[in-house]
């Protein structure tokens, strides 16, 4: 019999990352959970030997279905902006449900709180919630390890963000950044990164090394620098000018404080990255120049 790992938030970013590892590493079955299986990129999953299921964060009954009979589950929550049940609501959902079925075992992946770090200056829900659901999962008993994430390397190679990189009309590369100069900046790399850290993880559980992570947290950065360095490498690694503007403000209140915060209260400080931790369990982490290589020269046809 197949030991299932549930993997929620599976036709994205990070969830697919997981999916895609668990199926290289072949030990847990992933069960893929996203709100469309006839999706192109749920039918992509299933192709690749993926048990693609319905689930629905929204709905508790759908999130225990999606669970039951799992051994293993990593969570991840989905920002609604508004438009449906806060992520606070989704991941105590995911964690009841863990509890209630028994899963012998849980990843969560989580983010630096901007409201407890800047005593309440600042306050950004999609990450204000994950922090509170920390301490949520921590109160459940569930054997766990929590991953935190930084910015998202990603997020220059996709369109549908504002600091995506782009060549100018002179051929050099351009960049927006919400970033504020001087900003000592975390950033993850998550397809690559992520799925390797949980699925290490998972196995460290199967072998028995739960002791060893139960309870844990985990920084799950690639690198911690000044801003303007990761923009240096880029420009040394591609042998091309880059050219940054530096927005003041992109108008929307959650973003500016996140990006604010992320100045005057540096995230994850005094945390040593690459984690240790992870490192002992043998995961070895991507560069900026490796993603620099692999991802941004590719889209901007370099």
């Amino acid at each position: 019999m197949s030991r299932i790992a549930t993997v929620f938030g599976a036709t994205g970013l990070q969830g697919g990352s997981v999916v895609k590892q668990l199926l290289k590493d072949g030990v847990f079955k992933p069960r893929a959970v996203t709100r469309n299986p006839e999706s192109d990129s749920a039918k992509a999953l299933a192709k690749l030997g993926a048990d693609v299921v319905a689930g629905d964060l929204a709905d508790f009954a759908s999130v225990k279905k999606a669970i039951a009979g799992a051994e293993v589950v990593f969570a991840v929550t989905i920002p609604s902006h508004g438009k449906g049940n806060r992520e606070l609501e989704q991941g105590k959902f995911i964690m009841d449900a863990a509890k209630e079925a028994g899963v012998k075992y849980l990843v969560w992946s989580s983010i630096e709180s901007i409201v407890g770090a800047s005593g309440g200056k600042y306050q950004a829900i999609a990450l204000d919630d994950k922090a509170e659901l920390d301490d949520y999962l921590r109160s459940t008993g569930i054997p766990h390890s929590i991953l935190l994430t930084g910015g998202f390397l990603e997020n220059w190679t996709r369109p549908a963000f504002p600091d995506y990189a782009k060549l100018d009309e002179n051929g050099e590369v351009a960049f927006k950044a919400r970033w504020v100069k001087g900003t000592i900046a975390p950033f993850s790399w998550i397809d690559r990164d992520l799925g390797l850290s949980v699925s290490t993880l998972f196995n460290a559980y199967a072998n028995g090394k739960l002791d060893e992570i139960n309870g844990k947290d985990y920084v799950m950065l690639c690198a911690k620098l000044p801003i303007e360095d990761w923009y240096k490498i880029i420009e040394t690694t591609l042998g091309k000018k880059v050219n940054v503007t530096w927005l003041p403000t992109v108008n929307f209140k959650m973003i500016d404080d996140m990006y604010d915060s992320a100045k005057e209260f540096e995230w994850y400080k005094g945390k040593q990255v690459p984690d240790p931790g992870l490192v002992a369990l043998g995961v070895k982490f991507g560069t900026l120049e490796d993603f620099v290589r692999q991802e941004i020269k590719p889209s901007l046809g370099l």
